[in-house]
């Protein structure tokens, strides 16, 4: 009977420990920013996922089995894991012998362009965006005749937003960042984010397997482990006078009577 008690605490935590690793790998090899930029937006939108692995090795990330389709979908709609941008400075590096105005010009509108688009990203509405700044590709003309800059943006949104109204702040954002621009040479166009593939996620989308329940476990182990010794020991300590009561005992001597 022990030895039964003790097979069916095992059944019931190997069920519990299955049931919590009912995870799967939605991406692996990850550098530490691209992991920690796929880990807050699914959390964002109300996915369970993990990041683990190292700096050597890579990171992963892991979500629910039946959230996949919607880590899916939302990594695509946000375009990640982000690739490693083309930056125009990178054509001018900033160790080359012999630095021309051109290259500086260059080196410091990308630079630009990058600190808007972080900008941009951080309105609510705003999945995605990118800004493109002209650039001089004559260096007479650039000297002599520094020609007007033209800034172009692409921005994809979500939610409800007065079109209108957005990008006249996005043209006013963009007029303060630059110099040389005027209003009418920065366009904008928005286009807005598909919806996505997901129902309403359920209640409480945490992993089944959390330390209050490890601890459970460990003391529903504890408890079925004691309560099956006492068991036990009071089995083995009945065992010797049942079978005491059992043997038969020897009929008593009859007195021989003279003859």
């Amino acid at each position: 009977m022990f030895k039964r008690l003790l097979l069916t605490c095992m059944v019931i935590i190997a069920a519990l420990l299955t049931t919590g690793c009912d995870n799967t790998i939605l991406l692996n090899n990850l550098s530490q920013e691209q992991a920690n930029k796929v880990l807050a937006v699914l959390q964002q939108h109300n996915i369970a996922s993990q990041k683990s692995g190292s700096l050597k090795e890579g990171y992963a990330i892991t979500v629910p089995k039946s959230d996949t389709t919607t880590a899916l979908s939302i990594l695509n709609q946000y375009q990640l894991p982000a690739k490693p941008e083309v930056q125009i400075s990178q054509a001018f590096p900033d160790n080359a012998l012999i630095a021309s105005p051109q290259a500086e010009r260059a080196r410091m509108l990308s630079l630009q362009e990058q600190r808007l688009e972080q900008s941009l990203k951080i309105i609510s509405q705003v999945v995605n965006a990118r800004v493109h700044v002209s650039y001089p590709l004559n260096d007479n003309t650039f000297i002599t005749d520094p020609p007007a800059e033209r800034v172009s943006i692409l921005i994809t949104y979500s939610g409800s937003l007065n079109e209108n109204m957005f990008i006249s702040k996005i043209k006013t954002l963009i007029k303060n960042g630059l110099a040389n621009v005027r209003f009418e040479d920065i366009s904008v166009v928005l286009f807005q984010a598909p919806p996505l593939q997901y129902s309403a996620p359920t209640q409480g989308a945490q992993p089944f397997i959390t330390p209050w329940l490890y601890a459970l476990c460990g003391v529903l182990l504890a408890a079925l482990l004691a309560g099956g010794s006492v068991l036990y020991l009071l089995v083995k300590k009945q065992r010797p006078e049942t079978a005491q009561e059992l043997t038969p005992q020897d009929p008593p001597a009859q007195e021989e009577k003279p003859v």
